[in-house]
């Protein structure tokens, strides 16, 4: 038998080999309970590419290339979940300020007028196509200023409710000026609608629930870097669009090129980041500017309460998230189930958990 004066340095190495194994299962558990995570790359899919079609002056080009899957730190998703029935602009029309909307598109040339993407005839329309080739100027933008939507809330609707499963997540795009890593935003998650307290019965999915008072997504949040377009390289050449008849986008629009130099930056956000469990059901979930104070979740029911929804939401600070055209579909870890990752960090602790009881002695 081995004194203890020789067993004492086995004793120091077990005892460096079980803290580096807890520290190990530390880190593991930290990566996955992060609050959100940029995107790192786009993989795209084959494009699809319709007959030309012309509205309000412009012809549009009638592509789509959708996104396959995205790269973040948490792995790559893939988007095999759910699609949003409705999604839903909510504005406060008792204010000052014009009810238009704003929609980037992009072309291939500096000079163009004929948008590479597909035609949408309203903004609900827009992001539910998932089509990268366009989206929302300011929405959240108060005041005069034509450019300015003076939306308060978007709702994103779940006809019949969807159960969230482990890891399921969302994933937005933000187009911004090179160097710049993305405007800040709020999203929470809703659990019941059109019930009693309803503030608009005549459309279905209003929320009339929501889950806690949601997340605040930080601006430069975006860290993942640049990110290609659908038409490949990541800055792509754009025109920006503006129409006065609310969510209506079918009108003629006042049309300005404003060439090159925007870029698509990412981040995926679990559902788990915003409070809400696997096996819960949710009725959907609502994107609203970062300049929102809720004190509770009840706080975000009334979109019309400017206690709550500020109406000056300032174009060069909160009102400055230029949504892309996606974030309407449930996104999923590649691969699924998403059940894997949790398999790997069960069979990784309960090995460390067996070289633990091998190799660190009981304390005496």
């Amino acid at each position: 038998m081995k004194g203890w004066p020789q067993f004492n340095p086995i004793q120091r190495h077990a005892g460096n080999a079980c803290k580096l194994g807890l520290l190990t299962v530390s880190l593991l558990l930290a990566a996955n309970s992060r609050a959100q995570t940029a995107v790192t790359g786009i993989t795209y899919g084959t494009t699809v590419n319709s007959v030309d079609t012309s509205h309000g002056g412009l012809t549009f080009r009638e592509q789509y290339t959708p996104v396959s899957t995205v790269a973040t730190g948490l792995g790559d998703y893939q988007f095999t979940g759910p699609l949003a029935s409705t999604v839903i602009v909510r504005r406060n029309t008792t204010e000052a300020g014009p009810n238009n909307t704003t929609v980037f598109y992009q072309t291939s040339a500096s000079n163009s007028t004929a948008p590479l993407g597909q035609y949408e005839s309203s903004v609900g329309n827009m992001f539910r196509s998932g089509n990268l080739y366009e989206g929302l100027r300011n929405p959240f933008a108060n005041g005069a200023g034509a450019q300015n939507a003076n939306i308060e809330r978007i709702d994103f609707y779940y006809a019949g409710g969807y159960t969230v499963q482990a890891n399921d997540a969302l994933v937005f795009f933000d187009l911004e000026n090179t160097g710049n890593m993305g405007d800040g935003f709020r999203i929470a998650a809703f659990t019941a609608v059109d019930g009693a307290g309803d503030l608009d019965p005549s459309v279905a999915g209003t929320p009339t629930t929501y889950a806690n008072s949601g997340l605040m997504v930080a601006a430069d949040s975006f860290t993942g870097g640049d990110l290609n377009s659908p038409s490949g390289g990541t800055m792509g050449n754009f025109e920006r669009t503006t129409y006065t008849n609310g969510d209506n986008l079918s009108g003629t629009g006042s049309t300005t090129n404003i060439g090159n130099g925007l870029n698509l930056v990412g981040i995926l956000i679990r559902f788990s980041d915003l409070g809400i469990t696997a096996g819960t059901t949710i009725q959907g979930f609502s994107l609203m500017a970062g300049d929102t104070a809720p004190v509770s979740a009840a706080s975000l029911v009334n979109w019309n309460n400017a206690t709550y929804y500020p109406t000056n939401t300032d174009p060069t600070t909160y009102g400055n998230m230029d949504f892309m055209a996606f974030g309407a579909q449930v996104s999923r870890p590649v691969p699924e189930p998403s059940t894997y990752g949790a398999i790997l960090l069960g069979l990784t602790g309960a090995f460390l958990g067996w070289r633990r009881r091998q190799y660190c002695p009981a304390r005496m």
